[in-house]
C-alpha cells in the first residue's frame, strides 16, 4: 500500500503537470529522443519514472516504483555496477554515465545509456535512460565497415581515433589504447569528455568543432589516460564520411619527449646565462659583420659603459689588436678554421687600452654566422710573461755564447797557431816554385784549405751571435724582389737570375732582415753550386694550400693553412741523393775544394722554422737542384 499510496502522491501532480505547456513539450522531448526521466528522493526513498521509461522497458500498465525494482530491468552483469554508481554519486555528488544493457519484460536485451547527476534542491537523483539500440546498431555496422581500415590504422605509429559528432569514441588503434590506458573493449566507452582536463576542455571542445568544419588546425594539448598517465600530444583532425556517417578522424602524436627536451634546453640556458653573467672574463656575441648582440656584465664593467650603450656597436670599435687583421677578418677568410686566439686591447669609454687577450669562435646559429669572443685581462700576466721571456732570452742566449765562446776561442787559438805556419810556409813556398807547376798546385791547394779553415772559425763565431728578430706585416713578393737586386750585383755575370710572381702581394708576419739572409744565403749558395760556368737560378712564388692530407704537415708537423711556397731552381750539379737528409745539418757540407763551412742552410731552416714554415730540398729530374722555402700567410691559417 505505501507504495501505491507514493504512487498516487506522485500520480496526481504528475496529471496536472502533463496539461502544462512545459509538460507537454517535455513529453514531446522525451518521445522524440527515446528517453525516460527517473527521480529518486534520497531522504525518503521515493523513486519516480516518467511515463516514456515504458515503452523502453516494455511495460504497458505501471513503472518502477521504487530503486530495487527499477535495477532489476538491467543485465545481471551490470546491476552491481548501476547499483555502485547510484551509492558512489550520493558521496562525492559526480555525475555519472554508464552504457548497458536491460532485459524487457519480453525478454530481449535492448542497450541503453543511464546519465544520472545529483540534485540539492530535490534532495536526491535526477537522470534519464535512454534506448540506444538505434545508436547500437549502426554502431555494429559502422565497426564492421572500420574493420577494413584496421590494418592501416594499426600500423600506424601515433594513436588515431574516430569520432562522432557527438564526441563519442567510435574506434581506436592499439597506439590510442595505449594512450588512454584502455583495453580495445572500452575504448568505445570513452567520450572527448573524458580525455581532457576539464580546465582545457572547453578550448579542446572548440578546436574539435572545427575539425568537423575542415579546419586541419595542429594543436597541442595533455591527454588523460584512464589510469591517471598524463601525455602530452600535438593533435590534428579532418573531417571524413565512412558508410554514411560523418565523424573526425584525429591523429594524436606524442610530443612528451620533445616537451621534455625543450624544458631541459630551457633550463640548460638559464643555467648558461647564469654562468656566462658571473663569469670572470668577459664575454661577447657577434653577428656575422661583427655587431655586438650581448655583452655579460665583466665587460661592461671592463669598458666602464652600460650594457644597452654597447649593444648594436661593432665589435672592432671596442677592441684593438696587435696584428693588421682583426680574428674575425682571418677566420671569414679561412673556410676550415673555427677559432683563433690573438691578443691585442680593449678600448674603454675613456680611451684607455687594457691589454686583453681574445678567444674568438665562429660558429653557425639556425643558418646564421655567430662569433663567440672570449676576453681575458692580460696586463699582469703580459708584465709577468714578458719580464720572464727576455730573462729566459738572456739566460739561453748567455749560455749558448759562453758555450760557443769558450769552443770559438779554444778552435780559434789551436787553430791559429797551426793556421800561421802553413798559411807563411805555403805563400813563401809558391813564389818559390814558380818553375814546378805541379808542385804550386799542390801547394796552393795547402794554402786554400788553411784558408777555409780560417773562415770557418769566424762563420762559428758569427753563428753563436744572439739573433733581435723583429717581425712585421711585410709583402713577401716586394721584400724578395728587392734582395734579388742585390744578389744579382755578388754573383758573377755569367749566371743569369730570373723570378716569376704573381700580381698577389703574399702577407706575411716575418722579420724583414731575416728573410732577406735567407734569400742571400740560398741564392749565394746556388751560384756557388753553378761555379765559373754559365748558369742560371730561378726564383718562383706561388700560393699552396696545406691540409691534413698533405706529406709536409706530418713530416714537419705544421698547421695546415694557405702558404707562400718559394722555389729556387739552379742547374748546377744537384744535390748528392745520399746526402739530402744531412744538408740542413750544421758544418755540413758538399762542397769540395771551394769555400764553405756548412752552416748556411742550417741558419736558413732555424730562421723559416722560427716563421712557423719549413723547408725542403730535392734534385730536378732534368738536373739541378731546387730548393723550397714555405712561410705561412698572414689571415690565411685555418
Amino acid at each position: 500500500m505505501k507504495n501505491n499510496e507514493k504512487k498516487s502522491e506522485r500520480s496526481e501532480p504528475q496529471q496536472m503537470q502533463m496539461h502544462s505547456p512545459e509538460a507537454e513539450r517535455l513529453r514531446r522531448l522525451e518521445t522524440c529522443a527515446n528517453l525516460g526521466m527517473i527521480e529518486w528522493n534520497i531522504e525518503n526513498g521515493t523513486f519516480w519514472c516518467s511515463e516514456q521509461i515504458c515503452p523502453i522497458l516494455d511495460i504497458k500498465d505501471t513503472t518502477p516504483d521504487n530503486f530495487q525494482s527499477f535495477i532489476g530491468f538491467f543485465h545481471p552483469t551490470d546491476q552491481i555496477n548501476v547499483q555502485k554508481a547510484f551509492e558512489q554519486i550520493t558521496q562525492d555528488r559526480a555525475p555519472f554515465q554508464i552504457t548497458s544493457k536491460i532485459i524487457t519484460t519480453s525478454g530481449s536485451e535492448t542497450p541503453i545509456l543511464l546519465k544520472g547527476t545529483h540534485n540539492e534542491s530535490l534532495p536526491g537523483i535526477i537522470g534519464y535512460i535512454q534506448d540506444i539500440s538505434s545508436d547500437f546498431q549502426e554502431r555494429e555496422s559502422l565497426l564492421g565497415t572500420l574493420a577494413k581500415y584496421r590494418g592501416v590504422m594499426d600500423s600506424a605509429g601515433d594513436a588515431i581515433i574516430l569520432i562522432s559528432q557527438k564526441g563519442t569514441i567510435l574506434e581506436g588503434n592499439p597506439k590510442a589504447c595505449e594512450l588512454l590506458e584502455v583495453s580495445e573493449t572500452e575504448i568505445s566507452n570513452l567520450s572527448v569528455d573524458d580525455i581532457h582536463k576539464a580546465e582545457s576542455l572547453e578550448v579542446m571542445m572548440g578546436h574539435y568543432q572545427g575539425m568537423i568544419w575542415g579546419q586541419t588546425e595542429r594543436v597541442e594539448s595533455t591527454i588523460l589516460g584512464q589510469k591517471g598517465k598524463e601525455t602530452i600530444v600535438e593533435i590534428t583532425g579532418r573531417p571524413v564520411t565512412i558508410a554514411s556517417h560523418e565523424m573526425i578522424v584525429v591523429i594524436y602524436h606524442d610530443v612528451t619527449l620533445q616537451y621534455q627536451a625543450q624544458n631541459a634546453l630551457k633550463r640548460s640556458e638559464q643555467r648558461y646565462r647564469s654562468l656566462v653573467d658571473e663569469a670572470r672574463e668577459g664575454i661577447l656575441l657577434l653577428n656575422e659583420n661583427g655587431k655586438i648582440l650581448a655583452a655579460n656584465p665583466k665587460v661592461c664593467e671592463s669598458l666602464k659603459i652600460k650594457r644597452r650603450n654597447l649593444l648594436n656597436h661593432n665589435f672592432l670599435e671596442i677592441a684593438d689588436f696587435d696584428l693588421d687583421l682583426s680574428p674575425i677578418e682571418i677566420l671569414t677568410k679561412s673556410s676550415k678554421r673555427q677559432s683563433i686566439h690573438m691578443e691585442g686591447h680593449l678600448i674603454t669609454k675613456h680611451n684607455e687600452m687594457l691589454p686583453t687577450g681574445f678567444n674568438v669562435a665562429r660558429y653557425i646559429e639556425q643558418g646564421k654566422v655567430r662569433y663567440s669572443v672570449t676576453a681575458y685581462d692580460l696586463s699582469e700576466v703580459r708584465a709577468g710573461e714578458e719580464d720572464r721571456l727576455q730573462l729566459q732570452k738572456q739566460l739561453f742566449q748567455s749560455q749558448k755564447q759562453e758555450l760557443m765562446g769558450q769552443l770559438a776561442g779554444s778552435l780559434a787559438h789551436d787553430f791559429n797557431n797551426l793556421l800561421s805556419p802553413i798559411l807563411l810556409v805555403s805563400e813563401t813556398l809558391m813564389e818559390d816554385t814558380e818553375e814546378d807547376p805541379f808542385l804550386k798546385k799542390n801547394l796552393g791547394n795547402i794554402n786554400q784549405a788553411a784558408q777555409r779553415a780560417r773562415r770557418l772559425v769566424a762563420r762559428i763565431l758569427e753563428y753563436t751571435r744572439p739573433e733581435d728578430s723583429s717581425p712585421k706585416l711585410l709583402n713577401l713578393k716586394s721584400e724578395i724582389s728587392e734582395t734579388l737586386s742585390l744578389l744579382r750585383a755578388s754573383v758573377p755575370q755569367s749566371i743569369q737570375i730570373t723570378d716569376s710572381f704573381s700580381h698577389e702581394s703574399y702577407r706575411c708576419f716575418a722579420d724583414p732582415d731575416q728573410i732577406h739572409q735567407v734569400i742571400m744565403n740560398v741564392g749565394t749558395n746556388a751560384a756557388q753550386a753553378i761555379g765559373e760556368e754559365t748558369g742560371h737560378i730561378h726564383f718562383l712564388i706561388e700560393k699552396i694550400d696545406i691540409t691534413e692530407k698533405c706529406p709536409l704537415m706530418k713530416i714537419h708537423e705544421i698547421p695546415e693553412g694557405n702558404y707562400a711556397k718559394i722555389s729556387i731552381f739552379d742547374d748546377g750539379p744537384g744535390f748528392d741523393e745520399k746526402h739530402l737528409n744531412e744538408i740542413f745539418e750544421p758544418f755540413f757540407t758538399t762542397k769540395t775544394q771551394t769555400d764553405g763551412t756548412g752552416l748556411g742552410l742550417s741558419v736558413v731552416k732555424r730562421i723559416i722554422s722560427n716563421h712557423g714554415g719549413c723547408v725542403e730540398a730535392y734534385n730536378q729530374n732534368n738536373g739541378g737542384a731546387c730548393l723550397c722555402l714555405y712561410l705561412p700567410l698572414i689571415g690565411e691559417l685555418k
